[in-house]
């Protein structure tokens, strides 16, 4: 009895401790992504043919930034998913444009 109550609660730290790790890993991960959407949005022109979502874009990637230096993980990763979405959307508009 007494060793699998000791088996549970080694495996409950490790899943507390895995949970806690997802964080740091994932908004490190979407920045990452975020800079690299932004970078291609760049590559397009997106400057001049969408400046409104790569100037967006790109301070989303400045606040995600600041989240994630201040260990505030929850927003990091909500502001680069948006960096990221914007980035492509600039991305996207400005080969439309190139298109036209």
């Amino acid at each position: 009895m007494k060793k699998n109550l000791i088996m549970i609660a080694a495996l409950l730290a490790a899943i507390l401790a895995i949970m806690w790790g997802c964080g740091p890993v994932e908004s490190t991960s979407l920045i990452v992504q975020s800079d690299t959407a932004l970078q291609g949005a760049k590559t397009a022109d997106a400057v001049k043919k969408s400046p409104y979502e790569y100037y967006a874009a790109e301070q989303y990637l400045h606040k995600a930034r600041e989240k994630w230096g201040t260990s505030d993980f929850e927003y990091s990763i909500d502001y680069a998913k948006d960096a990221r979405d914007l980035a492509k959307k600039a991305r996207e508009r400005s080969m439309k444009k190139e298109n036209d």
